[in-house]
């Protein structure tokens, strides 16, 4: 039997595989090629805003968190700046709000690597309620004097003017003061001031002080946006100015007249004198001037000025009487005795010396407290009254 050796090579299978089978192949991933990889992000990406609402009037303190933040970051709150960015760390950036319309808005963070917008973000709420007026508490008007009373005041004095002033909304401090008045003039602004008398006047007088507060503040729009609005309160006191020096002079000047005028009736000579602070003196003038009278008819008499220290609350030297002014001045008399049990009955005396009287403000008028007279008769009798 003879073998017939048959030879087959590659060439005789491509026909066989076909285009269909390199296809596959090719579609097998027989390519070495690696695949492209994804970036890595760079830019900000904000995640959330804390608190999410705040008012139309800006000013509203936020924190933004998310990733990727860098120093020199803006901030952007519905396409108005917000103010006062600080990025703490790559995951928080802290800010102040902007005025806007009421709304929601996006948030915007941009810096020198991109931007990254959250929309909606944020709501601008228009603000609610009525912004009530200020109220004045008190208003005071006080000398620097000790013991002076308060809304007195001598010519040309300067006191103390203070208000106590209360706003629900604004510090008092940041309250506007106006100060003005009839008459006089102040120094100083703010709620405490300085005020002067004027420095002469035909008598004394009431003077009307008047406090004026201004709260300015801002009220939405109706957008909701601010505008400028203010509230106005005011108040008034009065001071009663007074030339001390010269009224407590005439005071006792009268008196003394009154005395000196033996038709005056005794009740009459002493109706300037304080029945409300001086206790008993207006009675023992009273029972004085009624003993002169008694005793004696006054025919002339003569005085000098009078010199007045005032000093409130204090005593006066002669006798220690007490008194808000002290008054001294000369004083004699020519008189005759009327008294008809009295041994020198129809005699003629001459009388002279000093004159003491003390006078007290009470209620708004220098009135007597006390009168002494220290001085010797022509019989050489000292005679006090």
């Amino acid at each position: 039997m003879k073998f017939v050796t048959v030879r087959r090579t590659r060439r005789t299978l491509l026909p066989l595989l076909g285009l269909s089978a390199l296809s596959v192949l090719a579609a097998s991933g027989c390519s070495n090629s690696p695949a492209a990889p994804t970036p890595t992000p760079t830019g900000p990406a904000v995640r959330s805003i804390s608190p999410s609402t705040g008012t139309t009037f800006g000013g509203t303190a936020v924190t933004i968190t998310g990733q990727r933040f860098a120093a020199g970051a803006t901030v952007t709150i519905g396409g108005a700046p917000a103010t006062n960015v600080v990025v703490e760390d790559a995951s928080t950036v802290k800010a102040t709000t902007p005025a806007h319309a009421a709304g929601s808005v996006e948030v915007i963070v941009t810096q020198s690597n991109g931007a990254s917008t959250l929309p909606q973000a944020f709501a601008f709420v228009a603000p609610s309620g009525t912004n009530t007026p200020p109220v004045i508490t008190s208003l005071t008007a006080q000398g620097t004097k000790p013991n002076e009373p308060a809304a007195f005041a001598d010519l040309d004095e300067e006191i103390a003017v203070t208000a106590v002033v209360q706003d629900a909304e604004t510090p008092a401090d940041q309250l506007t003061y106006q100060w003005s008045a009839s008459a006089g003039t102040f120094t100083g602004t703010g709620s405490a001031v300085t005020w002067r008398a004027p420095s002469s006047d035909s008598g004394p007088r009431d003077v009307v002080l008047t406090l004026t507060v201004i709260e300015s503040y801002k009220t939405p729009d109706p957008n909701g946006l601010p505008i400028p609005a203010e509230n106005k309160t005011s108040s008034t006191t009065s001071v009663s100015v007074h030339n001390s020096v010269k009224e407590s002079g005439d005071v006792a000047w009268r008196f003394l007249l009154d005395f000196s005028d033996s038709r005056v009736p005794a009740s009459t000579a002493v109706r300037n004198f304080s029945t409300r602070k001086c206790g008993d003196g207006a009675a023992a003038e009273l029972s004085d001037v009624t003993v002169n009278r008694k005793r004696y008819h006054i025919n002339s008499s003569a005085f000098g000025q009078p010199s007045v220290a005032i000093d409130f609350g204090s005593f006066c030297p002669f006798r220690s009487k007490p008194g808000d002014a002290c008054v001294t001045m000369s004083c004699k008399w020519n008189s005759t005795v009327i008294d008809p049990t009295a041994t020198d009955f129809g005699k003629i005396e001459d009388a002279k010396g000093v004159c003491f009287l003390t006078t007290v403000y009470d209620d708004g008028v220098w009135r007597l407290c006390w009168s002494d007279w220290d001085g010797i008769t022509t019989s050489g009798r000292r005679w006090m009254f």
